[in-house]
């Protein structure tokens, strides 16, 4: 994967097919697998590139997801838009309505510290993400904690070092907001339970193939899924790898190297998806860290 991946442009998004056809081709996989069991996916240096956990959540876990989703409904539903398909993300086409109005359909990202998008160079500085401020933004940082202890928790097993990394970021970060005053990022800082700096909540969408460039090569994002709906299928469309991706599910890997890809269009599907962005990481400093290796896993 370190070939893969220095083969790949530094903004690459997986949206273009010629492009990816000819990284397939260049990088074509062994073989088709069809994962329905927990899994780790190796490369042929002892790299982990994936982990795969069906039934991680708890029915108490999901509940709680469920409860936090409820919470952002308002925010859910004015992320939507209608212009610039290319911001797929967002963009109506990709959403479909709950059959009960049990979840709202939107993509929201949620951070107590971060860079605005088109933000992330120089000059600018570190801000609270709109979903946190005022009070409701308080409910909303509460009603996470369950959710980012479980997923800091999965990353100590799964890549010790950017556990530590990010462990190491949010305390910078927090001594940062407090000696510049910075009471409402101090606040929420102080309360965000995960070692990674931002969560996505996606509900019922669908997500066209595509790669995450912001996302590093060596370290991990960790995505779950929740709700009530058909047995779908995650696609690693370069590894040539599906996942069985029920309800209850987590999955590891970083979003740069795999081209991902699934299709749900129907039922309620909550996806929290956990990552570190490096720009944080190079604000207070913080050393990037390196693949996890399969011999270096505490199991």
């Amino acid at each position: 994967m370190v070939r893969y991946n220095d083969a790949l442009d530094k903004d690459e998004s997986g949206r273009s097919e010629t492009r990816e056809e000819n990284l397939f081709n260049r990088f074509p996989p062994d073989k088709e697998h069809f994962l329905t069991t927990p899994s780790i996916v190796i490369d042929s240096g002892g790299r982990i590139i994936v982990w795969y956990l069906p039934g991680a959540l708890t029915a108490m876990i999901m509940k709680d997801i469920h409860g936090a989703t409820h919470s952002m409904s308002g925010l859910l539903k004015h992320s939507i838009t209608t212009s610039k398909i290319n911001q797929w993300r967002t963009n109506q086409s990709n959403f479909h309505t709950s059959p009960d109005g049990m979840v709202t359909p939107g993509c929201i990202n949620i951070s107590p510290a971060w860079f605005q998008q088109g933000r992330e160079v120089h000059g600018f500085s570190l801000e609270v993400s709109a979903a946190l401020k005022g009070d409701a933004g308080r409910n909303i940082m509460t009603s996470l904690q369950r959710s980012g202890i479980i997923v800091s928790a999965a990353l100590r097993v799964m890549h010790p070092d950017l556990y530590w990394a990010g462990m190491e970021t949010q305390v910078r970060l927090g001594k940062w907001a407090a000696r510049y005053e910075l009471d409402e990022m101090h606040y929420h800082l102080q309360r965000w339970t995960s070692v990674f700096n931002v969560v996505s909540i996606i509900c019922n969408r669908r997500s066209p193939p595509h790669r995450d460039p912001k996302c590093r090569p060596a370290a991990f994002d960790i995505m779950t899924t929740a709700g009530m709906y058909h047995p779908v299928v995650m696609d690693f469309m370069n590894l040539g790898i599906k996942f069985l991706y029920n309800s209850g599910s987590m999955l590891a890997s970083s979003c740069r190297l795999v081209r991902h890809y699934m299709n749900v269009e129907e039922g309620n599907r909550i996806v929290t998806a956990w990552y570190m962005r490096d720009s944080i990481h190079n604000f207070v400093g913080t050393p990037s860290t390196e693949y996890a290796k399969y011999d270096r896993v505490n199991m």
